[in-house]
C-alpha cells in the first residue's frame, strides 16, 4: 500500500465540500497527525476530494472476448477514473452457472476494487431455458439481468421473473423492443430522417418498459431499467411507483451530455445500444435527476476493437467506454444543476445501493476510497487516457470541463 498526503485539498464531508485542509492517507485509511519523510506529498492546489464513484453497466469482454479487452485494462480503466467498484454484466459471458460465476470471479480476485455480479435469468441470454438463478443468489450475484437483449417472449419473462422472484433479488433490464427497433441504428427524428438513416422509435423503449412494468406489478418483483433514453418512459415509471411498483432506473452519463444532433458529425463512436435522442429527451432525463425519477447515473462500459469502431456509422459496433473520463465530463454539469451533494450521491453511493454495495465515504479513522478532481481544468479527451487498446469514446478528441489529478483506492495512489 502507498501512503500519500495530500495538501491543501477540499474533501466532502457532511454533506459539502469542507476549507482547504490536509489528508494523510496510510495504508489505505485517511489518518490524523502523521509524519513520515518518505510518504508522496502532493498539493491540491484547492482540488476537490470526492467519495470514489460506483459505476453501474460494466462489461470487460474477457474470457470470451480478450482480444477486445481484459479484467486487468477493466480494472485499470476504473483506477484511473476513481471507480471502487461496479455492477458487472458481460453481453459476451453470461453468468448463467455457478461454474461461470466462480470463473469470473476468479479473474477479479486479486484485485482491491469491488465488483458485483448480475446473473443471466436466461441461458446464454437466449431466452429459451431458464439459467440456475437460485444457486447463482447463493453463489452471490445481486440480481438478474438481460445482457441488453430484448426478451420478446412474454411467457418465458412470465416464467423467469416468477422463479426469480423465490430468491428476493432485482431484474435488470434494457428496455429496448427488437421487433420494433429492427434494423434501427438511431434515433426516429429530424436528424435521421435528414441524413437517410434507420430510425428507433421511442415506442421500442416505452412498449418494452409498459410491458415489464405490469409483469413487475402482477408478481410483484423487483425490477430496474438501464439506461433510460426518453421521458415518457419516466412518466411510465413514475405511475407504476404510484400503482406500488418496485422499480428503479438509471440513465447513461452519455444521454445527459449528447442528443442525436451529433449524428451530422457521422461520428462512429456515437453509435451506441439506446440511440441518443432529441435535445427535449435529454432534457427530460435531467428533470428526472432533479425529480428523483431517476435513481443513478450509469456508465455503461462497453470496449469495442478500434477496426470495428472506425468504419461507417452504420457498419459500426455500437458501444461506448466511460469509465477513464465519466466524471471529468459529467461532474460540472451536474453540479450546476444538481449541487454537490445531488452530484456526489448519483456517482457514487446511489449506484452502489442499486447493487448492494456499502458505498464510499470519506471520514478520518476509515478506510480511504477516493478520487482528488480540479472541476475546472478542461482536458481533451485523448487516446492515451483509456486504458488498454480501445478508445470508443464520443468524446474522443474533444474538451471535457474538468480533469482528475489523481485516485486512492485500496491503498494505492493512481496519478492521472
Amino acid at each position: 500500500m502507498a501512503n500519500v498526503i495530500l495538501k491543501n485539498v477540499r474533501p466532502f464531508l457532511n454533506g459539502k465540500f469542507a476549507e482547504p485542509t490536509t489528508m494523510n492517507l496510510v495504508e489505505g485509511v485517511w489518518t490524523e497527525n502523521y509524519v513520515d519523510s518518505r510518504a508522496k506529498v502532493i498539493d491540491g492546489n484547492g482540488a476537490l476530494v470526492l467519495p470514489a464513484l460506483f459505476g453501474l453497466g460494466l462489461d470487460f469482454k474477457e474470457p470470451l472476448r480478450d482480444d477486445i479487452y481484459t479484467f486487468d485494462e477493466g480494472l485499470e480503466a476504473m483506477r484511473r477514473g476513481g471507480f471502487y467498484g461496479g455492477l458487472y454484466e458481460s453481453s459476451a459471458n453470461p453468468i448463467d452457472d455457478a461454474s461461470k460465476l466462480s470463473a469470473i470471479k476468479q479473474l477479479c480476485s486479486k484485485s482491491s476494487l469491488n465488483l458485483a455480479f448480475l446473473g443471466a435469468f436466461s441461458n446464454g441470454f437466449e431466452c429459451e431455458e431458464l439459467a440456475e438463478m437460485v444457486e447463482l443468489s447463493e453463489g452471490g450475484v445481486v440480481g438478474f439481468g438481460d445482457g441488453n437483449k430484448n426478451c420478446s417472449r412474454n411467457r418465458f419473462l412470465r416464467l423467469a421473473m416468477e422463479y426469480g422472484a423465490m430468491t428476493g433479488k432485482r431484474f435488470f433490464f434494457l428496455p429496448l423492443d427488437s421487433s420494433l427497433r429492427h434494423h434501427g441504428l438511431v434515433h426516429e427524428g429530424a436528424a435521421a430522417d435528414t441524413l437517410g438513416m434507420k430510425g428507433i422509435p421511442r415506442i421500442a423503449e416505452t412498449t418494452a418498459a409498459f410491458t415489464i412494468l405490469e409483469m413487475a406489478r402482477f408478481l410483484k418483483v423487483p425490477v430496474h431499467f438501464k439506461q433510460i433514453s426518453c421521458g415518457e418512459t419516466l412518466k411510465l415509471i413514475e405511475r407504476a411507483r404510484e400503482d406500488g411498483v418496485d422499480v428503479t432506473c438509471d440513465v447513461d452519463l452519455y444521454h445527459l451530455l449528447i442528443d442525436d444532433s451529433c449524428l451530422f458529425d457521422l461520428d462512429s463512436h456515437c453509435n451506441v445500444v439506446m440511440p441518443f435522442r432529441a435535445a427535449a429527451d435529454r432534457e427530460a432525463l435531467w428533470k428526472g435527476l432533479e425529480g428523483g425519477v431517476v435513481n443513478a447515473i450509469s456508465v455503461n462500459h462497453e470496449p469495442v476493437l478500434r477496426q470495428d469502431k472506425e468504419v461507417n456509422f452504420e457498419d459500426a459496433v455500437p458501444g461506448a467506454v466511460s469509465l477513464e473520463i465519466a466524471l471529468g465530463a459529467i461532474w460540472k454539469p451536474l453540479r450546476d444543476r444538481l449541487g454537490d451533494a445531488r452530484a456526489v450521491e448519483l456517482l457514487s453511493s446511489a449506484p452502489a445501493k442499486l447493487a448492494g454495495v456499502s458505498p464510499a465515504e470519506l471520514k478520518v479513522g476509515a478506510s480511504a476510497n477516493l478520487v482528488m478532481l480540479n472541476p475546472d481544468a478542461p482536458t481533451k479527451v485523448a487516446p492515451s487516457m483509456f486504458a488498454g487498446q480501445v478508445r470508443n469514446s464520443p468524446l474522443l478528441g474533444k474538451e471535457v470541463p474538468s480533469k482528475i489529478m489523481g485516485t486512492y483506492l485500496g491503498g494505492l495512489w493512481t496519478e492521472v
